[in-house]
């Protein structure tokens, strides 16, 4: 268990780097930008992205060139943050590292499946690779299933790579392999957590996690039930079998009738207090409506270092959906108003 005088630390690190994030000002500006070369010099001379974005050219740029470079200034700040000495430092990083590295995958296949993995190489994020397990640069030489298999042998991805191998003239089945490999990410830093450090923090830390996941469960099933009328049976199978609420919750949730039954059901659970609070514009921002203000509550008042570490991270990931929707926006052309309304705070 680390001292109060690391604890102290860590704490006072993340806060301070949270205290850096976009403002309200910053926001009603990027809103107000009407090219991609006025966003990007924005963030370029006025915000903390201003080292991420040294050296570009923001007068020739567009999304495919400036959303990794943002990226990069999280992956910065997750090893900067993991540097320090908590018992649960390590779990800290692996878990966003595996997080991250799912991600290239997904796009990989994603493009394999298009008949266009090619292009992977025009978004790869070559700052990530020096951090990865995998090696984006042979993941860019990918151009079959095959390939992928031989590119992540070895991994602790290639029971689940090998076991949604397509058939022959059939696609990747990408949404469940997803949720494969994100069900083994969570299996993974939950199985660490019952073995590890204070039981007391690895029990707060635990329910942080149920929580996003609960989160992320009860957005997906609204979102299929809403666009796609899926049935509780194609439902089940790509949901992550983790979270605070009971799995015949679930099973009620994934056999609603309608969006509405969903939340007249949520009534009940803690998931219905929390969403009675949220301000959204769309019902497919729930889930980072419901990260943010559970996170932005974590970071401001829990003890525990880790607790504040993830919030910072999830928190920093939604900042930067928020402006690549700015970016998007901006380059159709929409108004700041409509743009304020892509936008989770």
């Amino acid at each position: 268990m680390p001292s109060s005088k690391a604890s102290n630390a860590i704490l006072a690190k993340a806060r301070a780097m949270y205290g850096k994030c976009l403002t309200d000002n910053d926001y009603q500006q990027l809103e107000e930008c009407k090219t991609v070369p006025e966003v990007a010099a924005y963030l370029k001379t006025r915000t903390s992205y201003r080292s991420a974005l040294t050296g570009l050219n923001e007068n020739d740029v567009h999304r495919g060139q400036l959303e990794p470079l943002l990226k990069q200034n999280l992956y910065y700040d997750v090893f900067a943050l993991s540097r320090y000495a908590t018992d649960n430092s390590m779990i800290f990083s692996d878990f966003f590292i595996s997080g991250m590295e799912i991600e290239q995958i997904i796009r990989c296949l994603t493009l394999v499946n298009l008949d266009k993995p090619d292009e992977y190489v025009y978004s790869m994020p070559l700052s990530l690779d020096k951090f990865t397990k995998i090696s984006l640069k042979e993941l860019a030489g990918v151009r079959s299933y095959a390939d992928i298999e031989e590119v992540l042998k070895g991994s602790r991805y290639s029971a689940a790579i090998q076991k949604f191998r397509p058939k022959e003239g059939e696609q990747v089945r990408i949404a469940e392999l997803e949720n494969e490999l994100k069900s083994n990410r969570y299996a993974s830093v939950l199985q660490v957590l019952e073995h590890s450090g204070s039981k007391r923090e690895n029990s707060e830390l635990k329910d942080l996690f149920y929580a996003i996941l609960d989160f992320n469960n009860i957005a997906r099933i609204i979102r299929l039930k809403k666009y796609y009328q899926f049935k509780a049976e194609q439902i089940k199978p790509i949901l992550i079998p983790y979270g605070k609420l009971k799995p015949s919750v679930i099973d009620e949730f994934c056999a609603a009738e309608s969006v509405s039954e969903i939340f007249e059901l949520s009534r009940s659970t803690y998931l219905g207090k929390l969403m009675a609070k949220l301000q959204y514009n769309d019902q497919t921002q729930i889930t980072d409506a419901l990260i943010s203000m559970y996170c932005k509550h974590h970071l401001r008042l829990s003890p525990n270092p880790a607790i504040v570490m993830i919030s910072y991270v999830y928190l920093k990931e939604i900042e930067l959906k928020n402006i690549v929707n700015i970016i998007e926006g901006t380059r159709y052309g929409i108004s700041a108003e409509e743009k304020q309304k892509l936008l989770v705070r």
